[in-house]
């Protein structure tokens, strides 16, 4: 490694892994921490913690870790499967109270034809398609998928495009509207359809 880019590690600096942090001469390798050749890198993105009696330093793990969704969590996620039985979804976010939140992991979600509505639901294709952004809630998240529902009225899809023209579709009623084509699909839709900022 060039010596210019080796800057001068200070205890509670934010790093990555493979930063560059030292020699062994200077610190033995703590948690964290891999040698190579001699040179000590981080061995995971957190924050450099330097014990000056033990002349050791290590990379603890930022504990400020994003949250796993928890049963009655509400979520937003895009649909990437839609099957006969179940649409499948991967989570972005939870709603928190700060707004919110994004999720540890880009973990995948069950939503059941039992759960997408009230009452009989003839086709999963007349419920959600693929690209579809839903507000749902968690259900059950000790098996995977994680199992959420879209049956409440606030809940379901909340962002849409045409089939064809890959415009967003805008609400008529309980039906969409291509504003381009004209075609019109079915969804099961949120009360917050197009209403909530996913920033």
């Amino acid at each position: 490694m060039d010596e210019g880019k080796k800057k001068i590690i200070k205890n509670g600096d934010i790093v990555l892994p493979g930063d560059y942090l030292g020699v062994i001469e200077e610190f033995l390798p703590g948690e964290g921490i891999i040698e190579e050749n001699g040179e000590l890198y981080a061995a995971r993105a957190g924050r450099v913690k330097i014990d000056l009696e033990k002349i050791e330093i290590s990379v603890d793990p930022i504990t400020d870790t994003p949250p796993l969704p928890q049963v009655g969590d509400t979520v937003i996620a895009r649909v990437i499967e839609v099957k006969p039985q179940a649409a499948i979804v991967q989570l972005l976010k939870i709603e928190g109270r700060k707004g919110y939140r994004e999720i540890a992991t880009s973990k995948l979600a069950g939503i059941h034809i039992s759960q997408v509505r009230e009452g009989y639901v003839e086709s999963m294709n007349n419920e959600f398609k693929i690209g579809d952004i839903v507000r749902a809630k968690v259900l059950t998240n000790e098996k995977s998928p994680i199992q959420l529902t879209t049956k409440e009225l606030d809940l379901g899809v909340i962002y849409a495009l045409c089939s064809s023209c890959r415009i967003p579709l805008v609400r008529r009623g309980n039906v969409l509207v291509c504003p381009k084509c004209g075609r019109t699909e079915a969804r099961k839709l949120s009360a917050y359809y197009r209403k909530l900022k996913l920033e």
